[in-house]
């Protein structure tokens, strides 16, 4: 991973072919004390997990799809859950075939490349959990 930071506080990260998404923006934000943050993405990953949220049974349906895929497009934060960085992130992905896919990303490597723009906020996204849905949700500004 290579990263820099501009001006504005915002951070310019290279993910290399390997990287865990998940651990190396969980482990960035740990690093660099950011409690809360924007990200956005493109690149190419390879077995991403993706799923969707079943809110009766309370629980993801997950699969993970073998293979480089484009990502077009992975959007989120950083959070706080319960002490730690936590990614929560969306991602629209495509194959050779051109058609997409997209879901609740729960980890892929690069396989290609990842270029990822994480924007700090000024303070802490903390998430609490939350009966009603079965998941922690975001608290802005607690």
């Amino acid at each position: 991973m290579k990263a820099y930071k501009e001006p504005d506080g915002r951070w310019i990260i290279s993910l290399a072919r390997g990287d865990s998404v998940r651990e190396s923006l969980e482990g960035f934000a740990k690093e660099h004390g950011i409690v809360g943050a924007k990200i956005d993405g493109i690149g190419a990953v390879e077995d991403p997990e993706i799923g969707s949220y079943d809110l009766p049974t309370k629980a993801y349906h997950r699969r993970t799809f073998s293979g480089i895929w484009e990502l077009l497009s992975m959007h989120g934060n950083l959070t706080t859950y319960p002490d730690a960085p936590f990614l929560h992130a969306h991602v629209t992905i495509s194959g050779h075939d051109f058609k997409t896919l997209g879901g609740h990303l729960f980890d892929a490597r690069i396989g290609v490349a990842g270029e990822i723009f994480v924007e700090p906020l000024t303070k802490p996204l903390r998430r609490i959990p939350c009966e009603a849905i079965g998941l922690p949700r975001w608290e802005p500004g607690e």
